[in-house]
């Protein structure tokens, strides 16, 4: 049986007067997140004290639908989601093609970053 579990982490780079938010969704497969701390199927504000302050929302989604449709709910102006996976096979999670909106969908870019053409 596989398991897939969509973690949304949404920070704010406090360096910034406004604005600077960084969306980012992970996707664990056949892997259980290391810590519960967030909430099934819904973006909530993180409580103080855990991780960092630069950690405003987080969530967890049974899929990337249901993540994606939670983060356009909360930040419609939203263009931009780094994405990583996290398998039972890798020790860290791996940074995958970003997705970005265009129009009402998101699509993913062409490549990773950092991941030249050959």
């Amino acid at each position: 049986m596989s398991y897939e579990t969509f973690r949304v982490e949404i920070t704010r780079d406090e360096t910034l007067p406004a604005g600077g938010v960084s969306i980012e969704i992970t996707a664990y497969l056949d892997r259980v997140p290391e810590h519960n701390d967030y909430t099934l199927g819904m973006l909530t504000r993180v409580p103080r004290g855990v991780w960092n302050s630069r950690l405003q929302f987080a969530g967890d989604f049974e899929t990337l639908g249901e993540a994606l449709a939670a983060i356009g709910a909360a930040f419609p102006d939203a263009d931009r989601i780094r994405c990583y996976e996290y398998t039972v096979d890798n020790e860290f999670p791996v940074e995958v093609a970003p997705l970005l909106r265009s129009g009402d969908k998101w699509r993913p870019a062409d490549r990773p970053p950092d991941n030249p053409a050959k």
